[in-house]
């Protein structure tokens, strides 16, 4: 399940439901104009690879995509209360704007219908 409004995305990640608030990746694109700048390329013992200026890396999976996120909130369903437990992630929420509060808030409230579905059938299972 994904439901994602404006940067507000719920997304089931890692065994769990979380929110996440997208942003634009800084980095996307920019590998080139990095390097133009000073940035030397190094090797990780993975084999990945990274840009490295005045000891702050950039590992590669920064260049990849258009924008990045981080959580918000996670969501934990509770069977005994048929319903889910919205868990903030500090002052994050707090932190959204208005518009994205109430971007938050109709993601959580389709996520919650949704969750509660998926749950209850699994229980009719």
């Amino acid at each position: 399940m994904r439901i994602r409004i404006d940067n507000i995305e719920c997304r089931n990640s890692q065994g769990r439901y979380e929110i996440v608030k997208w942003y634009p990746n800084r980095y996307y694109g920019r590998e080139e104009a990095m390097i133009a700048e000073g940035y030397e390329r190094g090797t990780n013992t993975d084999g990945s690879w990274y840009l490295e200026k005045d000891w702050f890396k950039v590992h590669q999976s920064c260049f990849v995509n258009e924008e990045s996120c981080y959580t918000i909130a996670t969501l934990k369903w509770d069977a005994d209360e048929y319903c889910n437990e919205l868990v903030s992630v500090g002052p994050r929420l707090l932190d959204l704007s208005k518009e994205e509060q109430g971007a938050f808030f109709e993601v959580y409230r389709y996520a919650e219908d949704r969750i509660k579905q998926e749950n209850l059938e699994e229980d009719e299972d």
